[in-house]
């Protein structure tokens, strides 16, 4: 056989086999709603909207019941782990004013005395306060 001719045969094959599949798929398929007339059913588009918009929902309510809880929980954690270093800078700087707790009143270590105790303070505010967020936020639970 010759290359032409076997390519020939195989294509009118394909061309065959192609147009029994048509035949048989639209004696198979149910009639179309133009050619019934009115039907009950409605289009298709409206079909796929509405999947659509189910799908939406339910991967909606599906994030929030897994995110919500994570994210809630997560930022608590974050402000219990920010409140726990800034203690830690807060203990350093208490460690470094009490070295220098005889200059309080006067003499040369006297401004850095007072700096680190500014620093002291705020650094514990801060860590107080990320605590106080963190119970307050976990009594209130997961609503906002």
């Amino acid at each position: 056989m010759e290359p032409n001719t076997v390519g020939r045969k195989f294509g009118i094959g394909v061309r065959v086999a192609s147009k029994m599949l048509l035949d048989r798929a639209a004696r198979s398929s149910p009639p179309s709603p133009a050619a019934q007339g009115a039907s009950s059913q409605p289009p298709l588009s409206q079909v796929y909207a509405q999947r659509g918009k189910a799908v939406a929902s339910g991967a909606r309510r599906f994030g929030g019941a897994i995110w919500r809880p994570f994210a809630h929980a997560s930022g608590i954690i974050w402000l219990q782990i920010t409140g726990l270093f800034f203690s830690l800078f807060a203990i350093v700087f208490a460690s470094n004013a009490y070295k220098l707790r005889q200059d309080w009143a006067a003499g040369p270590g006297h401004a850095r005395f007072l700096t680190y105790c500014a620093v002291t303070l705020l650094f514990a505010w801060f860590a107080c306060s990320s605590f106080y967020r963190a119970g307050k936020k976990q009594r209130r639970g997961h609503r906002s």
